[in-house]
Parts: C-alpha cells; sequence; structure tokens
C-alpha cells in the first residue's frame, strides 16, 4: 500500500513523524509520501520552498518516507482526488486524515472519486467517534468500507500549537534547526 500524508507542514512537527511511525508499525506500506500542499490553496503559510525543504530533512531521517513537490507545482488547486490520481501506481493507495477532516471529507472537491477509488486512513483526534461520524452521514456512509480506522491513535500536537507556542520541544532536529537557520515563525 502507498500512503499519502497531505497537509500543510507549516511547520512539519514531532506529531507528523508520530503519524509516520504509527503507520509504518500498524500497516504494510510501500511508500510513505509527504504531500505538502501549494500556498495557492489559500492558507496564510510559510513559503513553498521552505516548508518543502523541512519535509526533505525530516524525512532523511525516516525510513521508506518521501515528500512529493506535486502540489506545489501546480499553479492552481486541484484537489486531493486529483493528487491522488497522479501519484498512484499499481499500488492501493491510501489518504491519511484526522478525525477533524472526517466531518468535512463530503464537502471536499471531487469527494465521491475520492471516497470510490482510494482509501482513506483516518487517525482519531479529541477522542471522537470516528464510526459514529461515519455512520451518521449519508455519502460517507455508502463508503464506510473505504476507510481504515484509528480510533486509538491519540496525539494533540499540531503545527497551530508550535506557532502560538513557539516551543522548540514541538519539532524534530532538523526542522527546529531548519526554522532557526532561516529565522521563520518569528512574527
Amino acid at each position: 500500500m502507498n500512503v499519502v500524508y497531505g497537509g500543510a507542514f507549516n511547520p512539519p512537527t514531532k506529531a507528523h513523524v508520530e503519524v509516520y511511525r504509527f503507520l509504518m508499525e500498524k500497516l504494510p506500506i510501500a511508500r510513505f509520501i509527504f504531500l505538502p500542499v501549494s500556498s495557492v490553496y489559500g492558507k496564510d503559510v510559510e513559503a513553498d520552498r521552505h516548508r518543502y525543504a523541512m519535509l526533505e530533512r525530516l524525512t532523511e531521517t525516516l525510513p521508506g518516507a518521501e515528500v512529493s513537490a506535486l502540489e506545489m507545482e501546480d499553479e492552481t488547486y486541484r484537489g486531493t482526488y486529483h493528487s491522488l490520481t497522479r501519484l498512484s501506481d499499481e499500488t492501493e493507495t491510501a489518504f491519511v486524515i484526522g478525525a477533524d477532516h472526517l466531518k468535512t471529507l463530503p464537502r471536499w472537491k471531487n469527494a465521491e472519486k475520492l471516497l470510490s477509488e482510494f482509501r482513506i486512513i483516518v487517525l482519531n483526534r479529541g477522542g471522537e467517534d470516528l464510526r459514529g461520524i461515519i455512520e451518521g452521514d449519508g455519502m460517507l456512509s455508502r463508503y464506510a468500507e473505504t476507510f481504515i480506522l484509528f480510533p486509538e491513535f491519540h496525539l494533540d500536537i499540531s503545527a497551530s500549537t508550535y506557532r502560538t507556542s513557539k516551543d522548540p520541544g514541538l519539532l524534530p532536529d532538523p526542522v527546529r534547526a531548519y526554522i532557526e537557520r532561516y529565522g521563520l515563525y518569528e512574527e
């Protein structure tokens, strides 16, 4: 299975590393791909080149992990479905989301195609009832077999926590060193 982990990674934190380690332990993963969203997505994020570089340094310490610049190379945001179709090969492909994104998934671009063609790995956040969220939504319930659920996963570190606190303890060493070198997130 190929696993694609998308996000802003603004910046990559120890939580992102824990997601990688957790899934590598739980699933038969051939490729683990970090897919940073481009700044054209409309989020207020650090420059694409910096977020990509931080992920590159991070993946040097994570066997079997790689970074894709696919979305950063796009001139407009095309959506997760289009990214996964371009990253897929003959191997089953799954996309990683947190429970918070599970609730909004039916509103994503090409949500039905995404759910019908790819697996969705859902990691719990905040003690959500993952199965209940799926069963309570018409679209999600139609694709219940698409989901790989990990209700036991609990980790509440986020990039926004770092941006607010500037706590270097939330960052992997290569990311912390990169941020210090370039004076990022100083506001």
